[in-house]
């Protein structure tokens, strides 16, 4: 058990560092485009990348999904049958969408989009939803078989040659919004060629209708959940145009921007580890022990992030776009929780996914969404972008509530909530405190200090309550040292 404890740790640091890498060139683009767009554009690339979300449920039926859930059914030779199952399908697929989409691409353009080039635009949105999923479906090996460094090393390269096609397509050849999207595909193009060309060894042109019908059944009852997802990131933006400006939506994107960094630097590395894991030891006879040892990790580390990212988000912002965008930062520690809370649901989950009722999983995202579509109706009016803010956080509290209550009872799994309650106590009261201090010392140099001391503050309440114990804190910091020794 205690290698696996290692192991899991040395896959999880992989992920987290694959991440900060990943952010960390990403985050280069960001003053590129917050100063060749502005703000009015970058609203304006915010509808655009929500459009892609909701298209992103059709494009291939997530059948990857489906790949992903079915995979450990089957011995090796099987698992070859229902890649190149999922591979043909969605091959197919996306031919279908190209098709569609030259076919009524144009009246479909139009009213979805208020501004120049929005043919232009749907085409590359769909292109680049294709790619990027593909990309997924080829990399779903390396997460299955915990190869973290393949996969960390593919995304970064990935993200490098974005890098490259964006600054030449935005700043040098003007093409803004066009450009942004041109610089993903051509990068997504690239990485695919790649890994189709890697598992071209075992690819055949074999169909198996039931491994197929197996895996749709999976990912096709998440579409409606997709679906109802995106409209909590879609809905607030066409609500903030609409009734505010292209501007504001500017800036509460940003905001956005910053909140979801708690994804990809923790939720994902977490899940990447936590998901294979899940359905690995949901059998044993001390899964409830492994289960809540994770659970408390999650929260140890999770409000560690969204402190550190609360603390310093206004200083980053600054830094990072220019004066029209500063106000970003005082949404960002909502929209932190509001994805933290969500990353919480992979635990609540696991007896839908057991039980193949995925189904469930879209009504409680649907009614979220729904949730969501009224809160913005009501709020945004009045309150712009802090009115779209609460009304994020209300729906995933309510998504969280739900999966507790229905899916929680399907496994024979409790979790330990009175140590949540303690986390986010010890979370609200520094988060207060940085309010306070901050307000009365207006200084960027004291912001910083003490926002490492609240920091230091909470690892220390946390080992004092014992949440956490201090060993493991100590053996965590040794390995994060030894790694950091190597470079």
């Amino acid at each position: 058990m205690q290698k696996h404890k290692d192991s899991f740790i040395k896959i999880g640091f992989i992920y987290a560092v694959g991440q900060v890498l990943s952010k960390a060139l990403s985050f280069i683009l960001l003053p590129i485009y917050t100063r060749q767009l502005g703000t009015v554009g970058y609203g304006q690339l915010a509808l655009a990348d929500t459009v892609l979300d909701f298209i992103g449920a059709f494009t291939i039926l997530g059948v990857y999904s489906g790949y992903y859930r079915f995979y450990r059914e089957y011995d090796e030779k099987d698992r070859r049958k229902l890649k190149n199952t999922a591979i043909n399908f969605a091959l197919i697929l996306s031919v279908f969408d190209i098709l569609l989409v030259v076919l009524i691409g144009q009246p479909v353009a139009k009213l979805i989009f208020k501004f120049d080039n929005n043919y232009e635009i749907l085409i590359l949105i769909i292109i680049r939803s294709i790619l990027t999923q593909l990309v997924t479906m080829l990399m779903c090996d390396y997460t299955l078989n915990y190869k973290a460094t393949i996969a960390v090393t593919t995304n970064l390269v990935n993200l490098i040659l974005n890098l490259g096609f964006s600054i030449f397509f935005v700043v040098y050849l003007k093409q803004n919004i066009v450009g942004v999207y041109k610089g993903y595909i051509y990068s997504n193009f690239i990485i695919f060629i790649y890994l189709f060309y890697k598992n071209l060894k075992y690819y055949r042109l074999e169909f198996d209708m039931s491994m197929l019908k197996n895996m749709l059944t999976f990912s096709g009852g998440l579409i409606l959940g997709n679906i109802s997802s995106t409209i909590l990131t879609l809905s607030d933006r066409y609500f903030l145009a609409g009734y505010k400006t292209y501007s504001e939506t500017g800036v509460y994107s940003i905001g956005y921007k910053f909140g979801m960094l708690i994804d990809p630097l923790f939720i994902s590395p977490f899940k990447s580890v936590f998901t294979p894991y899940k359905f690995q030891i949901w059998k044993n006879e001390d899964a409830q022990e492994k289960f809540n040892d994770m659970f408390n990790k999650y929260h140890f580390y999770g409000l560690f992030i969204l402190l550190a990212i609360s603390l310093y988000s206004k200083f980053i912002i600054s830094i990072f776009t220019t004066k029209e965008f500063i106000n970003a930062y005082k949404i960002v520690p909502l929209i932190l929780f509001s994805y933290f809370l969500y990353g919480k649901t992979e635990f609540y989950i696991l007896g839908i996914q057991i039980r193949n009722k995925t189904y469930i999983s879209s009504f409680v995202i649907l009614t979220s969404g729904i949730c969501n579509l009224i809160l913005n109706f009501l709020l945004i009016p009045k309150y712009g972008m802090y009115g779209a803010t609460f009304a994020t956080l209300i729906s995933y509290i309510i998504i969280n509530f739900l999966y507790i209550f229905i899916a929680i009872p399907m496994i024979n799994i409790r979790f330990n909530f009175y140590k949540t309650f303690i986390y986010y106590l010890i979370s609200f009261i520094i988060y207060l405190l940085y309010l306070s201090f901050t307000k009365i010392y207006d200084n960027i140099t004291f912001e910083i200090i003490f926002s490492m001391i609240l920091l230091i503050i909470y690892i220390l309440s946390c080992i004092k309550l014992k949440l956490i114990k201090k060993d493991y804190i100590n053996k965590v910091l040794i390995y994060i040292k030894t790694k950091l020794a190597l470079f």
